[in-house]
């Protein structure tokens, strides 16, 4: 059974074997029989009148009034107040983020327990591993931080980056990777079950 909707004497809605049908919107006679003004186009300013705007909050740039199509910008910078809040962070200090990070296993085979930013561990040999980043620093004078746990009771692990000597430079950290090595308490480099670094920026 077929039917329709009328709406000021004019056909606004039709239906057909369950179908409905809108009544053609892009005609100016329709248009104006439905209320809905005399522009011939669907994307007519009298869907939405222009005198409603979009207004752009705290931490937000751009909006205007709906005359035409609107962009609303987010602007974070290092020191925006609501990043703060969302990580209970007080104080006017800027905030930094880590930049990668990753929990392995260094003994036997190596294994990533859980990561980010880091696509890889290069096993170099005993107690010798490269972290591999997905996406490479802007430049290599980032922060390298890190922990070990290897079940062993004496204290004094160290990670150590790894230079051209024992004493050399750090030639081996760069904006893709870095190199390091890791000891006991004795300066004997060994494998650690639990090793965890971070790197800020």
């Amino acid at each position: 059974m077929a039917g329709e909707i009328q709406l000021n004497g004019t056909t606004a809605l039709t239906e057909s074997g369950g179908v409905v049908t809108l009544n053609n919107v892009d005609s100016a006679t329709n248009r104006t029989n439905l209320g809905l003004g005399t522009a011939a186009t669907s994307a007519s300013t009298d869907f939405v009148s222009s005198s409603r705007t979009i207004t752009a909050g705290t931490g937000l740039s751009g909006g205007g009034d709906l005359s035409t199509n609107r962009t609303i910008n987010v602007s974070f910078s290092a020191n925006e107040s609501n990043v703060k809040t969302a990580i209970n962070a007080s104080g006017s200090a800027p905030i930094y983020a880590c930049r990668a990070w990753v929990n392995f296993n260094g003994t036997g085979t190596v294994a990533i327990r859980a990561s980010g930013n880091v696509s890889s561990i290069t096993d170099n040999g005993t107690g010798d591993y490269t972290v591999n980043f997905t996406t490479a620093m802007p430049d290599a004078n980032y922060a390298f931080l890190s922990s070990l746990c290897g079940g062993i009771p004496n204290s004094g692990f160290t990670i150590n980056v790894k230079g051209v000597s024992q004493y050399g430079s750090a030639s081996t950290k760069t904006t893709t990777q870095c190199r390091f090595i890791t000891t006991d308490y004795t300066s004997a480099v060994r494998d650690f079950s639990e090793v965890y670094l971070s790197i800020m920026r």
